[in-house]
């Protein structure tokens, strides 16, 4: 004679069959900026032109400093025309 419990138990917990794995979705690769040194320049100076007309506006500024370099990162907004 079997104990009526563990028929019970085993009626509910062990007559299903075990779940599919789930598929893990694949991490996509982060994009890369990469910049054209002078065209970095250019937009620099349309910017700071635009500043110095008041068609843009600094609203931000963080610095970062390290080692060998320090990191100044300005927020602008500019004005449509």
């Amino acid at each position: 004679m079997t104990n009526p419990l563990i028929e019970k138990y085993n009626e509910l917990y062990n007559s299903k069959p075990p779940e599919p794995p789930k598929p893990v979705e694949k991490s996509k690769p982060p994009i890369l900026k990469s910049y054209d040194l002078d065209d970095l320049k250019a937009s620099f100076q349309q910017v700071a032109e635009k500043l110095q007309n008041d068609e843009a506006q600094v609203v931000s500024m963080n610095m970062e400093f390290g080692d060998h370099m320090n990191k100044i990162t300005f927020e602008v907004y500019v004005y449509k025309p």
